[in-house]
């Protein structure tokens, strides 16, 4: 199936073929706001000026985003068509795509938040919604890959293959590597820790994510995150009390029409498999046209690779008098060290880049076709 890992495969598989670590998945909530802004606009319906609005909706599109009149063409044919925004962080990647879906606006919606069967098959070796509240045994599935049970052997802060925070190599040094079954030992406590990591964001939000510090640079997932939502300027009215709750979570109040879940996965996309634990927010925005659901999928944690990542799926109204089908807006964000440098910058980022964008437009394709299925 397809999921937010797949996207970024051929990024994944770029930079691991150069040996360095790779860039992500995710939202840029800047693009969000200006695409959706620009998707409620023109997309809703106006019957005295319906024809002037989606000139409108080429004209802004171009503007911002370059998208091509053939691109705009594509997409409401039921093309996926997937473009690279810039970006002012050089460690950082952007894509934004969208497609028309011929099917209903709850159909899609409820599509795009089944991650068990979303992020299932393929480089999926497993993937589980937790309880509510999450329980231990929400991760009894959680097996370590063989290389980081090698690798966490020997990792020490500054120097470890696996991104862990100082609680995590405070716990790894409790692990008796002599024993026998240190393997299972220390597959117990990475359940236990990865559970108790869950519960204290949903008891502090935030301030309660790690710190990487498998490398001599430390890597705060919160501050990640609030650099990347806080570059966004203006959020469509739809949308600000979503922004809020995920800036402030728990915190903030839930706004209306508004659920939230929890789930983790292991993929094999790269040179190693991910295991990945996500905060999902579903939101309904009460409307009848622009922005009608949104699905945000933000990361807690990733063991390789990723070090923030956000998405944002929307479900936006089609606006066609016939008054079939939706479009399918997704936004992604992610970064990471391996963009930077002389190597990053010259050689992996123009093939993760070009990556993000192909994997962007075969998700995009996957899940028309699952929400179609069963219109």
């Amino acid at each position: 199936m397809v999921g937010g890992n797949i996207m970024w495969a051929p990024v994944l598989r770029s930079l691991t073929r150069a040996r360095t670590p790779g860039v992500v998945r995710g939202l840029v909530l800047t693009a969000l706001a200006a695409v959706l802004a620009v998707a409620a606009t023109v997309l809703e319906p106006r019957a005295s000026v319906a024809a002037q609005s989606h000139e409108s909706a080429v004209q802004l599109l171009n503007q911002r985003f370059g998208f091509t009149p053939d691109q705009l063409a594509a997409v409401d044919a039921g093309t996926p068509v997937a473009v690279v925004l810039p970006s002012s962080v050089d460690r950082e990647i952007v894509v934004a795509g969208a497609i028309f879906v011929r099917t209903t606006a709850a159909r899609l919606a409820s599509v795009l938040q089944d991650v068990e069967r979303l992020e299932s098959g393929g480089g999926f070796i497993r993937t589980r919604k937790l309880s509510d509240p999450p329980r231990l045994g929400d991760f009894a599935g959680l097996v370590l890959p063989a290389a980081d049970v090698e690798a966490l052997r020997n990792c020490r802060p500054g120097r470890c293959d696996v991104k862990l925070s100082q609680a995590a190599f405070d716990l790894l040094a409790k692990v008796d590597w002599s024993a026998p079954d240190a393997a299972a030992r220390l597959n117990a406590l990475v359940r236990k820790a990865s559970l108790d990591y869950v519960l204290a964001y949903r008891e502090g939000g935030n301030r309660r994510l790690a710190v990487y510090l498998d490398s001599e640079r430390p890597q705060s997932v919160a501050r990640e995150f609030e650099e990347m939502v806080g570059r966004a300027g203006v959020w469509p009215d739809a949308l600000a009390p979503l922004a809020k709750y995920l800036r402030s979570y728990p915190a903030a109040s839930r706004p209306r029409h508004t659920s939230d879940f929890f789930y983790w996965s292991l993929a094999e996309f790269g040179l190693k498999p991910v295991f990945r634990i996500n905060h999902v927010v579903v939101a309904a925005t009460g409307r009848t046209s622009g922005p009608l659901h949104v699905v945000a999928v933000k990361q807690l944690y990733a063991s390789h690779y990723f070090h923030a990542a956000l998405e944002v799926r929307a479900v936006v109204s089609g606006g066609r008098p016939s008054g079939k089908g939706v479009y399918l807006v997704m936004l992604n964000m992610a970064r990471s060290d391996g963009l930077t440098g002389l190597l990053g910058g010259l050689v992996i980022r123009p093939r993760a880049t070009s990556g993000s964008r192909d994997g962007l437009e075969r998700a995009l394709a996957a899940i028309k076709r699952m929400a179609e299925a069963g219109r």
